[in-house]
């Protein structure tokens, strides 16, 4: 585990993680994910779903991989729901940044930031994405190549890492 992960190193990141930069135990804030969706904003259609439990974080649940058609790549706006609670602390300032990745070259950076969440408290937000305008040939090589494209999702309070989620992504089919 590397220390004193910022947000301004991960935004400094080229490329995507090979491991987790915290442990389970630096989420203090005893933040759990429970349901996700991502719809297309153009239509309004729901393009990928899970609903769950706020189950705690595991090994299994910090990487995730998703399957997506190739038509994925041409959405120029999406809506990611989350629904999530909090533990007994107050959490300010909890920020977001997901970095994309194809190989070892950034596609696209996003960065959110949710002021405060009250403790013991059940949260819904969701976050809208407006995508890049991507080469044909890179599409090609992304549709081609699965889960050569990559993402990581760090989730900070004040400045500081409490989760690190990675991902992986086939649009092939």
């Amino acid at each position: 585990m590397q220390q004193n992960i910022t947000p301004e190193v991960v935004l400094g990141f080229t490329e995507a993680s090979n491991d987790f930069l915290c442990s389970l135990s630096d989420n203090i804030y005893d933040i759990r994910f429970g349901s996700f969706r991502i719809r297309d904003m153009e239509n309004n259609r729901c393009l990928f779903e899970i609903e769950r439990d706020f189950e705690e974080a595991s090994e299994d649940t910090r990487l995730i991989q998703y399957s997506f058609p190739p038509e994925f790549l041409l959405l120029r706006s999406l809506g990611t729901s989350i629904h999530f609670s909090v533990g007994p602390l107050p959490v300010s300032n909890f920020r977001m940044i997901e970095r994309h990745y194809f190989r070892q070259n950034l596609i696209q950076s996003y960065d959110f930031t949710i002021q405060f969440m009250m403790p013991n408290s059940v949260n819904s937000h969701e976050f809208i994405y407006e995508l890049p305008a991507l080469p044909r040939d890179l599409i090609v090589d992304m549709v081609g190549n699965p889960y050569e494209t990559k993402s990581d999702s760090f989730f900070f309070v004040e400045d500081k890492l409490v989760m690190h989620v990675r991902a992986e992504y086939d649009y092939s089919g």
